[in-house]
């Protein structure tokens, strides 16, 4: 029998046992608070009994906590073990695996996916393509796999659910200061966004709170067809945007970027992988496929790089300085990349 959870709902599960509360699991196992919450969630609805209970300084396992935790650490202890022999198993693997994207996000998603599977697997090559959304349904791309944010347009293709992502709204702490924040979703007409579009049409700035859902309608100032721009017009102060949480994860936790209305929230946005059906039961694939199935929040949270400044909110000037020694032109503000 299917469990009716999933696995990274009971990884979630485990690490707020040890850290007695969420926000501090967030901060031990760098997690958003707002994926754990989430998870939990998911996981006590889908075994429909409570695991925890509010205290004064944190959460408290239920009776059905403490049973549930014994079995929970059993199974990723051997999720571990699994996980160390399809490695060793998989170590001699070669070939060229070709990955193809949105993109949108097949940077910050197949980068980091592809960095962990290349550093298990040296003889492994790879073919990484990203292209716009209307592009991908197209037949003449030639591809191992496909990751695709949203529902698959085909059912050609075997597909395997990745995880989901949520969007929010977020802005400069200078926009805020200089404009103002929102108080509800119908007071975002009177602010300037960042709004994405695809052929013309305007991405819907969707959000919900407590089963109640709105769509906010800014002036849409800047108009734009890439998430980087969009994050890229944001933290430079130009307007508010709607954008998926782990891809500002750097600029939130550095302070270029803070949520606005953070009581509002999308609905999850679905990441599937999707691969030709004779394809099935390639081990390049599957090695690729259990990454970022097994890995997908850390991914999604910490993509491995740093793409950012990392001096906001700390006062560093940005103006450009010689070095003398080396002789060259540095910024003091922006790491090498």
């Amino acid at each position: 029998m299917t469990p009716p959870y999933e696995l990274k709902e009971v990884r979630n599960f485990v690490m707020v046992s040890r850290a007695g509360s969420i926000s501090r699991a967030a901060i031990e196992f760098n997690v958003p608070k707002a994926t754990i919450s989430h998870h939990l969630r998911r996981l006590e609805d889908a075994l429909e009994v409570e695991l925890f209970i509010r205290q004064s300084r944190g959460l408290a396992l239920t009776d059905a906590g403490k049973q549930f935790l014994e079995h929970a650490q059993a199974i990723l202890d051997s999720c571990d073990v699994a996980t160390v022999a399809a490695q060793r198993a998989h170590g001699t693997l070669s070939g060229t695996l070709r990955v193809v994207a949105s993109s949108a996000f097949g940077t910050s998603l197949i980068g980091a996916a592809a960095a962990r599977v290349a550093a298990q697997n040296v003889g492994v090559e790879f073919e990484i393509c990203l292209y716009p959304n209307d592009e991908l349904a197209m037949d003449h791309i030639e591809f191992d796999c496909m990751v695709i944010v949203g529902e698959p347009a085909t059912n050609r293709l075997h597909r395997q659910r990745l995880g989901e992502m949520s969007f929010q709204l977020y802005a400069s702490p200078a926009f805020v200061a200089e404009h103002g924040a929102p108080q509800s979703v119908e007071d975002v007409s009177g602010f300037d966004g960042i709004v994405l579009q695809e052929n013309g049409v305007s991405y819907a700035w969707y959000l919900r709170r407590e089963g109640r859902g709105a769509n906010g309608a800014p002036r849409r100032r800047f108009k734009v067809n890439e998430y980087w721009m969009a994050k890229y017009l944001a933290v430079e102060g130009l307007g508010i945007a709607y954008l998926p949480d782990f891809f500002i994860y750097h600029e939130v936790r550095q302070g270029a970027l803070v949520p606005v209305l953070p009581e509002w929230r999308s609905g999850d946005t679905p990441v599937y992988a999707v691969y030709p059906p004779h394809r099935r039961g390639n081990a390049r694939i599957k090695q690729l496929l259990d990454t970022m199935t097994m890995h997908f929040d850390d991914i999604m949270s910490e993509p491995g790089y740093r793409a950012t400044r990392v001096d906001y909110g700390q006062g560093v000037s940005t103006s450009p300085t010689r070095d003398a020694a080396a002789g060259d032109l540095r910024s003091t503000s922006r790491p090498r990349r």
